[in-house]
């Protein structure tokens, strides 16, 4: 029984190695066949290919042929043999850059066959050149006779003109290629993102809807020590909801279609986010000042700027470290001179603006942390260590999509001070 159970086995692992054998050998075989196919096997390396072999050996032929005459010319010298060998060295030369270019950059081979017409294609234009002016030299009597040797000497110029020519004309379709997928990456990319946030946020907020629902029946038909534990299910669920309002910012201020046009009054924004920030959360206080003197604080137009101050607000309230905080916003307009932390704002076609207008939101609460100031100043996607952080992200894309620059200092009594700084429109 074990010598057949051996047998048996090593029949098996022949019949395998055997299977192995043939999908190698197939392998090797579909390699092979694929090579054929390309019809660019030159037996030479990599690189190598028909077209240029074939481009090779007509710079080759033309090389041999002009030297050939720059021997053998009637009247030749020294000198002019000497002359008569610098177009066939700079041919050679100038298809030695070429073989070296495509083996340094490894050049796909669908533009080895470009790159090589042009090798031959450059010689027609010199050539045609060269015919030209010895026709028109020994008409007007300046040229006893034809030049073969002189008409060799353009054509090999030529080489070197197809080749300038050549790799300048195949990197520029290369970086073509390259930007036009990477423009259709970044477009399907951008509709991938957008579809998902779009059916994301509708998904949550229906599922935010009917969690609401049960709430209120918990409320009013559960027993009076499960309230505490819904308090901190609503809770968690209007954190979720206000998640869900700043990815729809964030969407709108990064991939949003909303050009930066008109003017906003910054005053005017400043007292209705006030009012909202009242409204929603009565036990804070939030006064607004202004600065203004014989102007309006009037910055570029932008439909999000009042979400973006709303958010610098609701945050300093939502994280103050007292049950009744104190917010101050003040809005004023400073000469751009008297900015001296070096963030001054830009007009709308990027002119530096003579005078800004500053929105200081001054609160009593713990104050930044050190990502969380990344975040609101510098933006980047690798500041953000959780979702808290997302609002201020977004306040972030909306004061710099109108040339506007965001500042985060300590407040001297505790707590911290966020200045959104915009350029000043109508400022003549």
């Amino acid at each position: 029984m074990t010598d057949a159970g051996g047998l048996r086995g090593e029949r098996s692992r022949g019949d395998s190695d055997a299977t192995e054998n043939g999908a190698t050998a197939d392998g090797v075989g579909a390699t092979a066949t694929e090579g054929e196919a390309d019809g660019d096997d030159t037996g030479g390396p990599a690189w190598f290919s028909r077209a240029l072999a074939a481009s090779g050996a007509f710079t080759g032929a033309l090389v041999v042929g002009t030297a050939a005459l720059a021997f053998t010319s009637a009247g030749r010298s020294p000198g002019s043999v000497v002359l008569g060998l610098v177009g066939p060295l700079c041919a050679v030369w100038a298809y030695g850059v070429v073989l070296a270019w495509v083996a340094r950059t490894d050049l796909p081979r669908e533009h080895h066959a470009r790159l090589a017409g042009w090798l031959v294609v450059g010689v027609i234009p010199l050539v045609v050149g060269a015919v030209v002016m010895q026709a028109y030299s020994a008409a007007v009597g300046a040229l006893d006779s034809f030049s073969p040797a002189a008409a060799g000497g353009w054509a090999c110029g030529g080489v070197v003109f197809g080749a300038a020519v050549g790799i300048v004309d195949v990197r520029v379709r290369m970086r073509t290629a390259e930007a036009e997928e990477a423009t259709a990456r970044y477009e399907q990319l951008v509709e991938v993102l957008t579809v998902l946030n779009r059916v994301l946020r509708h998904d949550v907020r229906n599922d935010l809807t009917v969690i609401a629902g049960y709430l209120d029946h918990a409320r009013r038909e559960g027993d009076d020590d499960i309230v505490e534990y819904l308090d901190g299910i609503e809770a968690r669920t209007d954190r979720i909801e206000r998640l869900s309002d700043h990815a729809r910012l964030a969407e709108n201020a990064v991939l949003g279609d909303d050009a930066v046009e008109g003017t906003t009054d910054l005053t005017l924004v400043a007292e209705r986010v006030a009012g909202t920030i009242a409204r929603d959360f009565p036990a804070a206080s939030v006064s607004v000042h202004t600065e203004v003197e014989d102007a309006e604080a009037l910055v570029p137009g932008h439909d999000l700027l009042e979400s973006a101050l709303h958010n610098v607000v609701e945050n300093a309230v939502e994280h103050a470290d007292n049950e009744a905080p104190t917010v101050d916003v003040t809005v004023r307009v400073r000469p751009a001179g008297a900015v001296c932390d070096g963030a001054r704002p830009r007009l709308p076609g990027g002119a530096a603006a003579d005078s800004v207008v500053e929105v200081v939101v001054a609160d009593d609460g713990p104050g930044f942390p050190d990502r969380e100031r990344t975040v609101l100043e510098e933006g980047g996607e690798d500041a953000l260590e959780s979702s808290s952080g997302m609002g201020l992200w977004v306040v972030h894309w909306i004061v710099d999509a109108v040339g506007g620059a965001t500042v985060v200092e300590d407040r001297d009594s505790g707590g911290s001070v966020v200045i959104l700084r915009f350029p000043l429109v109508g400022d003549e």
